[in-house]
């Protein structure tokens, strides 16, 4: 709770340099976790495909090089895809499977929440549209103070922090 509290007071106190586009992508600590799951599983995958070769192409070997193979690839590609994008020039949020409108935005709340099956709690952006669809947007990108304050100027009176 300490650690939201004194976010949300870097974020009342920010101000932000208006850009036309922001790109945000994964924040560093995320990035190092995923680099260091996803390169050592395709590095084993590889491993076991070539021990799997030697051995007359033995079935088990060649299953576990492509199990393992297929969740480096996973985790890498996740990596490097996720991307969201703010286009205040055009007024939507871009990325992640969304293309969503400022002017559908019912509601935009900063609140501190679980999110899936992990317990933790970790800040995230709620979205309510105008057609009632809830959007979570966890806050796992890099320059998290820059896109809230961004988003609360775009949006303004349908912004709100609801503090802990």
């Amino acid at each position: 709770m300490f650690f939201y509290d004194d976010f949300i007071k870097k974020v009342e106190k920010a101000k932000v340099d208006y850009k036309p586009l922001k790109k945000y992508t994964l924040e560093g600590k995320k990035m190092i976790v995923w680099l260091g799951t996803g390169i050592p599983l395709v590095l084993i995958g590889v491993l076991q495909g070539y021990i799997g070769y030697i051995k007359n192409f033995s079935v088990p070997y060649l299953v576990i090089a492509i199990l393992l193979l297929f969740l480096g690839a996973k985790h890498l590609r996740n990596i490097f895809k996720y991307k969201i994008i703010l286009d205040c020039e055009n007024k939507k949020i871009l990325g992640q499977g969304l293309n969503l409108p400022f002017n559908e935005i019912d509601t935009c709340t900063l609140k501190e929440a679980t999110v899936g099956k992990n317990n933790r709690l970790q800040v995230i952006i709620r979205i309510v549209t105008s057609d009632r669809r809830e959007i979570i947007i966890p806050l796992i990108m890099g320059n998290k103070i820059d896109f809230i304050c961004t988003l609360r100027d775009e949006l303004k009176s349908k912004f709100s922090i609801i503090k802990g």
